[in-house]
């Protein structure tokens, strides 16, 4: 969970990206050899699909038309871990996760940059014009995935899977502004943007495969997602 995330600063700095995420990555897998880890689980990304024209994404999607520098690394990822499983015998687990949210989120992604904008008076950027939807996902959701997935290594002889990590109910990004204007009781200053380089206009995940593995199920809508993120926001930064 160490990654360099982020498909924007991706494209500024890419070294920082094959730094972390795939030397550091081949260090890890390297640890995992000599210790004999039982079950190896790491992340991937929504962004290894690019820019698809068939939803939901389910893991047999093909992964091969990335759009960043970021989504190419994760997709080195999951090629590395299958080498490994395959010479080495490790089971490893590779989650592709949809557009986490929640407290404590990263300060570059939407939820956390609008917030700020907006109670302080700013302008917001909207890009696409607004038409994007991302399958948002709340950070509770992930944990119950992630968790859900331990002890569950795969059996095959190759032991390396993929799953998606998601809520399975894409969301109009204009909806997701207008949620959090209720819960800011504010309006924001919107300034609409054509579509930035590398970004999709859609996610939406299938989540059949770790359902049916595992159970899982996530429980947070986007209203009472939204909503905690405003109460912890206000509450950290006073």
């Amino acid at each position: 969970l160490a990654a360099q995330a982020g498909v924007r600063y991706s494209i500024k700095n890419p070294r920082a990206y094959l730094d972390s995420n795939i030397i550091g990555f081949f260090n890890l897998l390297e640890i995992s050899k000599q210790k004999k880890i039982k079950h190896f689980l790491y992340a991937s990304t929504s962004s290894v699909y690019g820019d698809s024209e068939n939803y939901p994404l389910s893991e047999q999607t093909a992964t091969d038309s990335p759009l960043s520098i970021y989504a190419a690394t994760k997709k080195s990822n999951e090629i590395l871990a299958y080498a490994y499983s395959n010479l080495f015998k490790i089971p490893l687990s590779g989650m592709r996760f949809f557009t986490v949210y929640g407290p404590f989120g990263r300060p570059d992604m939407a939820l956390f940059k609008f917030t700020k904008a907006i109670l302080e008076n700013k302008k917001i950027q909207v890009f696409n014009y607004g038409k994007h939807q991302r399958d948002f996902t709340f950070i509770d959701d992930v944990i119950d995935g992630i968790i859900s997935l331990l002890s569950k290594p795969s059996k095959n002889k190759v032991s390396h899977q993929i799953f998606n990590i998601g809520s399975n109910n894409p969301q109009k990004l204009m909806r997701f502004i207008k949620i959090l204007e209720k819960n800011l009781n504010k309006k924001a200053k919107i300034v609409f943007k054509p579509l930035q380089q590398a970004d999709v206009y859609k996610t939406h995940a299938s989540i059949k495969k770790i359902k049916n593995l595992s159970g899982y199920n996530p429980k947070t809508n986007i209203e009472k997602g939204i909503k905690s993120f405003v109460e912890w926001y206000k509450d950290y930064y006073k």
